[in-house]
């Protein structure tokens, strides 16, 4: 967004500026969280917000510290490790949890190591080997690749053996007898080695290679991660004779070799983010000669006994580095020690799990491929063909130029794209060029005069929206190639999603939006333009339709396009927009329309951060001069708004802004009493009458819509699916794909008809319901006026919080959960308290008396008046009190409170007392749910809106905790904003085990992830992070190395994929619908379903993308697991959109909006460690599902 021109800055003794008054801010006004729990109304369904494109709306572990006794080093092995001396002092400070992107270089240990990884401070591994054995171990080891040695008899030659977390091993230090003979070839790190390894290389492995492991090389380069041993490995290096081609983006390409079986083919292998401190230096590429004698240099926990006339030898791989956290390497599976009879295997070198201070310093897992789909028919489905809205597009594969543009001065930003095409037309007027409107364009053909070494720049001169004439300098510099084909490799490979082509991948994006720019605006990475007639959606905003469209590579390439919509700001005065969308009085200052409080926080939070012209003076002579400036928020009338003036005499004169207007501008305002705006830089004092402002149009905001506008956004832009593909249709004709120019010159051709992809429909399960019985969903639907287990419901009250009773019949209410009750089979009694009217500030003496009345549930009517009266009712009842509520909106209670509105409300009720509503029929459950306990888990993190940067995120994983899969319990975490990897998950793992081992007497076997909210771009975080947690909170509590088998998906809504019955009426295609072929990875374990019914709009299919299938379980069986989990909801008789676990999780992160509601935080401190919550312990005692 623009804000006030530079230059334009010298007109400014034209504007009031009161910087020698101060005055008080407004408060600022927090957005109030919709209430959570109301019923859903009069069908039994929950919400699903989701159905429709609404877009706009809104670690390691730690061993002992036993240091190695001090030896008399050889002088020449000294002078070759310079911080070897410097390894050998205090031992190092507990780590604090720092994310990766926080921790400095001054973490880092005198060998490069950070101080607070687990490998500084490691437990002791021995390894012992007979007299005379010769050893050689050979290098390359790429991210993830955890190998183990296996030694057969004698030949002591490393062997691979798969398995996905190997055993535990720790750097160290070697020990050895006299005459024992050393060779090191490997990479180096700056000052010989990293940690101790022998012959000078990563992590203490002997010649080691990341990890601790006997062979293999470091590596050398700038930024590179090594892979940390960790908790899992004792990785003992395997070699193999591999080359690896990095594509670096314009960065020399790197190897990456080893010595191992000559026969393997080469990969392409893209460095991944590695979640861990970065390594000091940089590698020095002539150190790693091969041949090259080494001492053993360094410092390092762990201890070898060697016999005398041993020989050894290791080989390294060298590799290199963008970056910090980055690495790269080979693709291998990761292997694991087994034991050959007689062979001296190295042991796991730990019997305690790892502390949870450890483990939580630095993720210990690291994958560079995803589990594949295992493509085996085991479940019954019926084969059918259904539409997408996906394009196919064929591509030329051309090596295309790619430059660096450069502007000075580089604001405002909406003048870059002006500037950018008025120097093409100048300089390169016979070229196409695509522009990402900030840096970087792309052209077919060389720019004459644009090189590599300098930049060639070219003054313009524009006319700014004033009429006033700004001057850029545009500048050229090649930057390389990007060749289209490595798409084309990637596709025919079926390669890694954790390695797409990136940059050719936004190479093609680029061209595509390009083609949009001129007719739409830009918002994110859509595209809208103003409607002939837009939807009003209430406090001054309207909504606008656009278009979404992303290039789509899988076997083949595809565009995936879709309609969007978002809401923009009316194209208005600000009067108009006081008086008409907020029904405010322009006479009156704002703090005195009291009637209207709500209208006037709306007001508040509108003008925040909106654009607005400001007319420069009131007479005719200047009406027309317009600047445009940044709204920061409300200030007191003009009348009452005074400031120094200084006359061009030096005269100084104190004056309202109205005198202001009234004798410099000749003007007089028309509502002096109403407020001024502040706008401008914050640090500057410039205001304006509201008289004189204007709303900018077309700017996108970034701010949450209010529950008014977010609830008529949901109803206008849930169009049924035959009118969206109407619409989809009509974009596709608007962006005339087939005779664009520009794609023919970049050799891009686009269909323009919808994709007919193969899909299947599976069966739904059988359900058991009260009194014993077995249905048979139909259509994501089922009936039942019964609960499977019903709870009583004995001891309960009622209260309603500053309802006006004579609207609301609570008395009928009352009566109506009794009867509704005892029809499930919950038997209530009659309330043992009821209170009418109450006030807020009385709700803290009535819900402690109604604890000590043994009242363990009240039913509370939360009036409309206040917006935090949710929030604090939850607070004071799980915070302080410890009881149970179900709250219910005034609104719902007053208008639509029928039987079937109670029925959905009983249903959470029943479940919140820890009944059951339905469970999967035995005959119907999958066979991964079979034999082994099994813990259902989802995790989601919730994030403020884009204009709260400050406020923090909140992470929630959910577990189920007994054998049908319907009680859960939860863990929350308040963590610093943005972050989207959840910074506690071992430790709230650990708690979910705790819990479930408590109920059934065993931890699980088997754990089922479905983590919610991760892009495409996180998948190798989830990976590092997430996935190893997992495997570390099992071993904690087991103390052993055993581990479970995790199957872990990620759950995506946030797409624009949507598919239609292949019929002439294109209506919404059956639940139980699941593609698996053609838009989704063509190797991985990845497929799109629909679960559930759309009862508006179309519906939207969730995608599920596996990153580990430990046992692997079938595709087929996997998505049926996925369906069947859709129907155990205990909120309503349908199926939901998404598995039952995701679903809780963000009802977590809702409910811990509310106890943190008023809350302030540090995200300084929550950056070195997040916060827990916890509810009180009777509360969890009582029942562990409070939060549905």
């Amino acid at each position: 967004m623009g804000r006030g021109k530079k230059k334009s800055e010298k007109k400014e003794e034209q504007v009031p500026s009161l910087s020698s008054l101060s005055i008080a801010e407004e408060p600022s006004t927090s957005q109030a969280q919709p209430v959570t729990e109301p019923p859903v109304s009069t069908q039994p369904t929950a919400k699903e917000p989701d159905e429709e494109n609404t877009d706009g709306l809104g670690l390691g572990l730690e061993g002992s510290k036993k240091r190695r006794p001090r030896k008399k080093k050889d002088p020449a092995s000294v002078a070759r490790t310079t911080s070897g001396s410097a390894d050998k002092q205090a031992p190092d400070p507990q780590p604090a949890v720092v994310p990766p992107e926080t921790r400095d270089l001054s973490q880092m240990g005198p060998t490069g190591i950070s101080s607070g990884h687990p490998h500084s401070k490691g437990e002791p591994s021995h390894h012992q080997y007979a007299a005379g054995q010769q050893h050689q171990f050979s290098g390359g080891l790429g991210r993830g690749d955890i190998p183990q040695a296996t030694h057969a008899p004698g030949a002591m030659t490393p062997q691979r053996s798969v398995d996905p977390i190997p055993q535990a091993a720790f750097a160290g230090s070697y020990q050895h007898a006299p005459g024992q003979q050393q060779q090191s070839i490997g990479g180096f790190g700056r000052g010989g080695d990293r940690g101790g390894g022998r012959g000078g290389d990563r992590g203490g492995g002997r010649g080691g290679d990341r990890g601790g492991g006997r062979g293999g090389g470091r590596g050398r380069g700038r930024g590179q991660i090594p892979q940390d041993t960790h908790p899992f490995s004792q990785a003992a290096v395997v070699g193999s004779h591999q080359r690896h081609e990095i594509d670096q983006g314009g960065v020399p390409q790197s190897q990456v070799w080893g010595r191992g079986p000559p026969t393997q083919p080469a990969c392409e292998q893209k460095p991944s983010t590695f979640w861990g401190p970065p390594p000091r230096g940089s590698g020095d590429p002539q150190a790693a000669a091969v041949g090259a004698q080494a001492q053993v240099g360094g410092a390092a926990p762990q201890t070898q006994a060697v016999s005398v006339s041993q020989q050894q030898q290791s080989s390294g791989g060298q590799s290199r580095g963008r970056g910090p956290g980055r690495m790269e390497g080979n693709e291998k599976d990761i292997p694991q020690a087994t034991q050959t009879p007689g062979a001296m295997t190295p042991q796991p070198a730990y019997s305690q799990p790892p502390s949870k201070e450890a483990a939580r310093t630095s993720p210990t897992l690291s994958l560079n491929k995803m589990p594949l789909a295992i493509r085996r028919s085991t479940v019954p489905v019926t084969n059918i063909v259904v539409l997408t809205n996906y394009l196919p597009m064929t591509l030329q594969f051309k090596k295309i130029h790619r430059y660096d543009v450069g502007f000075k001065p580089d604001k405002p930003k909406k003048m870059i794209p002006r500037a950018f095409c008025k120097a093409k037309d100048i300089l390169f007027r016979n070229h196409t060029l695509a522009f990402d409107q900030a840096k970087n364009c792309y052209s077919i053909h060389p720019l004459p005069g644009v090189n590599d070494h300098t930049r060639f720049a070219k003054e313009v001169e524009l006319l700014d929206d004033n009429g006033k004439t700004m001057k850029f300098e545009v500048s050229f510099k090649y930057t390389g190639l990007v060749d289209l084909d490595r798409i084309n490799q990637f596709m025919v490979s079926g390669g890694s999603s954790l390695n797409p082509p990136t940059e050719a991948i936004q190479c093609i994006d680029v061209i595509l939006r390009q083609g949009t720019l001129e007719s739409y605006v830009k918002a994110g990475k859509q595209f809208f333009k103003r409607p002939a007639r837009p939807i009003d959606l209430g406090d001054g905003l309207e909504m606008w339709t656009g278009l979404f469209q992303s290039a789509i590579f899988t076997s083949t390439a595809f565009v995936n396009i879709d309609v969007a919509h978002k809401g923009f700001p009316k194209k208005q005065s600000m009067i108009d927009a006081l008086t008409r969308d907020f029904r405010l009085d322009p006479t009156q200052p704002l703090e005195q329309q009291r009637r209207e409080q709500r209208s006037v926080e709306n007001f508040h939070n509108f003008v925040k951060g909106l654009r607005v012209n400001a007319v420069i003076g009131g007479d005719t002579s200047t009406r027309g001069q317009k600047r445009e400036f940044i709204c920061n928020g409300v200030v007191d009338p003009p009348i009452k708004l005074y400031f120094t003036m200084t006359h061009p005499d030096g005269r100084q004169q104190k004056m309202s802004v109205a005198e202001y207007y009234l004798k410099e501008k000749k003007y007089r305002l028309q509502y002096p009493n109403l407020n001024c705006l502040w706008v401008g830089p914050k640090n500057k004092n410039i205001y304006f009458p509201m008289e004189l402002l204007e709303v900018v149009p077309g700017q996108a905001l970034r701010k949450q819509l209010n529950e008014m506008q977010l609830s008529k956004m949901v109803r206008e832009a849930a169009t049924p699916p035959n009118i969206r593909k109407q619409k989809i249709e009509d974009v596709i004709k608007d962006m005339n794909y087939s005779r664009s120019p520009l794609f023919k010159e970049f050799g891009l051709s686009i269909s323009e008809k919808f994709l007919q992809v193969e899909a299947k429909v599976l069966q739904p399960p059988k359900l058991m319901v009260g009194q014993g019985r077995s249905i048979d969903p139909r259509g994501g639907v089922w009936r039942s006026n019964t609960v499977l287990q019903p709870e009583v419901l004995g001891s309960w009250g009622f209260i309603a919080i500053e309802a006006d009773p004579r609207q609301s019949n609570f008395d009928g209410i009352i009566e109506m959960i009794m009867r509704v009750g005892n029809q499930m089979g919950m038997r209530v009694a009659p309330p043992k308290c009821t209170h009418f009217n109450v006030r807020i500030n009385e709700l803290t003496n009535i819900l402690f008396t109604a604890l000590e009345r043994d009242i363990n549930f009240l039913f509370i009517i939360v009036s409309r008046r206040g917006r935090d009266y949710y929030h604090r009712v939850k607070r004071l009842a799980e915070l302080e009190v410890g009881i149970l509520t179900q709250c219910i909106k005034e609104e719902t209670a007053s208008r639509r409170m029928n039987e079937q509105t109670v029925r959905n409300i009983l249903l959470k009720v029943n479940a919140k007392l820890m009944g059951l509503n339905q469970a999967l029929d035995g005959r119907s459950m999958p066979a991964c749910l079979k034999g082994s306990p099994v813990m259902i888990v989802g995790a989601d993190v919730t994030h403020p809106s884009p204009d709260q940067s400050s406020i923090p995120s909140i992470a929630a994983v959910t577990a189920s905790i007994d054998q049908k899969c319907f009680v859960y319990n939860i863990e929350l975490c308040v963590q610093s904003p943005k972050q989207e990897i959840i910074v506690d998950f071992e430790d709230m793992m650990v708690e979910h085990m705790q819990v479930f081992r408590k109920r059934l007497n065993t931890l699980p076997k088997k754990i089922y992830v479905f983590r919610d909210g991760v892009s495409e771009g996180q998948f190798d975080q989830v990976i590092n992070y997430e996935l190893s947690a997992v495997y570390r909170a099992y071993q904690r509590l087991t103390g052993t190395t055993a581990k479970p088998e995790v199957l872990f998906l990620l759950v995506q809504k946030r797409h624009h994929t949507r598919f239609f019955s292949h019929d002439a009426n294109a209506q919404n295609v059956e639940p139980g619908t699941v593609v698996d072929k053609h838009i989704v990875h063509p190797k991985e374990l990845d497929f799109y379903l629909v679960s559930h019914y759309a009862i508006k709009g179309t519906a939207r299919p969730t995608r599920y993308h596996a990153v580990c299938n430990d046992g692997g379980i079938p595709l087929d069986e996997v998505e049926q697991l996925t369906y069947y989990l859709c129907h155990l909801y205990s909120r309503c008789t349908r199926a939901v959109s998404y598995p039952t676990p995701t679903y809780y999780a963000h009802l977590a992160c809702l409910r811990a909006k509310s106890l943190t509601y008023g809350d302030t935080f540090n995200n300084e401190d929550l950056e070195r460690k997040p916060k827990r919550l916890h509810v009180l312990k009777k509360m969890l005692d009582f029942s562990r599902m409070f939060f549905v």
